[in-house]
């Protein structure tokens, strides 16, 4: 398909006001896709814990980027695919935060913002790159 093909081709759900710029079902999808693996990732933590802790900190920044990059990649059709991959890769995140805040080391708060302000850089520039390639 060429790439005049492809710009021919609308968002897959159109909305309006705000969040005309995304891509609502398939934000949703990715979310739940970045979700899964933040959940996943987590629970596998402990082991690689058992390795060394460095390698249990490692492992979970990787799960982190994994899971919003991975959230975001259904951006290639948003209407701005930018948008799209933060709103996505934000939410993954903010689903995760209630199994984690009921936890003393879940509640460090430049631990939060530093997980957040990933999801807002990794998310935008996987949907960037899943536009570009799309």
């Amino acid at each position: 398909m060429s790439r005049a093909d492809r710009s021919d081709r609308k968002p897959s759900s159109p909305t309006a006001g705000a969040a005309g710029r995304v891509d609502v079902p398939n934000a949703v999808r990715g979310a739940s896709t970045g979700f899964s693996i933040l959940v996943i990732g987590g629970l596998l933590a402990p082991f690689a814990a058992m390795v060394s802790a460095p390698a249990g900190a490692i492992w979970l920044a990787g799960v982190a980027v994994t899971a919003f990059a991975v959230a975001a990649r259904r951006s290639a059709l948003a209407g701005n695919p930018f948008v799209h991959g933060a709103v996505a890769a934000l939410i993954s995140y903010l689903l995760v935060l209630p199994l984690i805040l009921p936890f003393e080391a879940g509640r460090n708060v430049t631990q939060i913002l530093l997980t957040a302000a990933t999801a807002l850089v990794v998310g935008p520039l996987s949907a960037w790159y899943a536009a570009r390639r799309a």
